[in-house]
């Protein structure tokens, strides 16, 4: 029992991980249609957010800092 207990909270940190990086990128987390529209699309998961496993959340939260680094770089290149 103590198991699921520590893989609930993992999962949770894990979800407010993901959550966190989407604010960082100017979404609005309050808004779950847009979160799981995101979610939804084939390159990002596939799922509605509350479906991802840890596994998925992980793959998530990389490929969202993916894309804020990609965007990042463009600024900057566009700057210059």
């Amino acid at each position: 029992m103590e198991k699921e207990t520590v893989s609930i909270g993992e999962l949770k940190r894990k979800r407010s991980s993901v959550l966190h990086q989407m604010q960082i990128m100017g979404m609005d987390t309050s808004d779950w249609k847009r979160i799981n529209e995101l979610c939804l699309n084939r390159r990002i998961a596939g799922k509605l957010f509350h479906r991802l496993s840890g596994d998925e959340l992980d793959s998530v939260l990389l490929k969202l800092r993916i894309i804020k680094r990609k965007r990042t770089n463009n600024q900057k290149v566009k700057n210059n």
